[in-house]
């Protein structure tokens, strides 16, 4: 027996497949380069809407993400910015250009910190320039509920911006990325209930719990989502292992206020959606697919992306 290398799988089957049985990620690496092979995945929506995605810092990857868009027929995603020292995912510069360029494709993001000098400034600025989500991280190293950041999420909900903010456990993923920078991620930081006080002060300011606290706080994620109005979810990334643990345990769970993203690689696309199949069909919730993959996206965004 072997294990599926992907990180958001890591299915043990016998060595005589050629691909994963459950999401369809390669022996041979290879084939992730070739558009070909990440064409087909049976049983989706005609269109989805991706919610969570993300740009490598790697060659043609605008054209690859579109590519594979037009195969899956995702007819727009919202793109994630990353920190200054993050060199290997598309950061705020890149994305406002991309945001001028391909309206019609992409929402984007631009990452802050609110321990920022003149933060409130620069919330201003981004709300000037039309966009409409702000990508926060603090596992970077705060606690969104301390009272000294009062004022900047007083700014966010004057200016009816978005707080998009990741929730679960730091992967395994980030650790070369986190060498790199010299700047280690806290996940104590990432529990959903960080933004219980935040989502109760601030009742007008909607917050998206990236990937709904994963796999260790999808009970707390699921309360948020449920019990605060202007709190949703995102099923991304570790997102996956959240979904799964929530059908298991029949967690009570506002569905109406939840979405689908890839976060991951353009090439991606396919096993993370086999993924988001397989979970649901075990589960037996093949009905709330579209839901996922498109509804509730097309909900929220006309009613704070537009």
């Amino acid at each position: 027996m072997i294990t599926c290398e992907y990180i958001y799988c890591r299915t043990s089957f016998a060595d005589t497949h050629s691909t994963c049985p459950r999401c369809g990620f390669p022996r041979d690496k290879s084939q992730l380069q070739d558009t070909a092979f990440l064409k087909e995945v049976k049983g989706l929506p005609t269109t989805i809407i991706d919610m969570h995605q993300i740009l490598p810092a790697v060659d043609n990857v605008l054209e690859f993400q579109l590519k594979v868009m037009e195969q899956f027929g995702i007819e727009k995603a919202l793109l994630q910015s990353v920190p200054p020292p993050v060199t290997s995912i598309w950061g705020n510069d890149k994305l406002r250009g991309l945001a001028q360029t391909h309206s019609e494709r992409f929402w984007i993001s631009q990452f802050v910190d609110p321990r920022m000098p003149d933060i409130t400034n620069i919330l201003h600025q981004i709300a000037d320039m039309g966009i409409k989500v702000i990508k926060l991280i603090p596992p970077t190293g705060y606690s969104p509920d301390e009272p000294q950041y009062d004022d900047f999420w007083a700014t966010l909900q004057e200016r009816n911006l978005v707080a998009m903010l990741h929730t679960g456990f730091i992967t395994a993923r980030h650790k070369k990325e986190e060498a790199r920078a010299g700047v280690f991620l806290h996940s104590r930081y990432a529990n959903p209930l960080f933004l219980d006080l935040p989502a109760r002060k601030f009742p007008n300011l909607t917050f998206i719990l990236c990937h709904i606290g994963g796999s260790l706080w999808y009970e707390e994620a699921a309360e948020m989502v449920t019990l605060h109005d202007n709190v949703w979810g995102d099923i991304s990334g570790s997102g996956i292992f959240a979904l799964q643990r929530l059908l298991n345990v029949g967690a009570t769970f506002d569905w109406t206020k939840v979405f689908w993203g890839n976060d991951s690689p353009p090439w991606a696309y396919p096993f993370n959606l086999r993924l988001l199949l397989a979970a649901l069909s075990q589960a037996s919730a093949e009905d709330k697919l579209p839901l996922l993959l498109y509804d509730k996206a097309q909900r929220f965004s006309k009613k704070f992306l537009s």
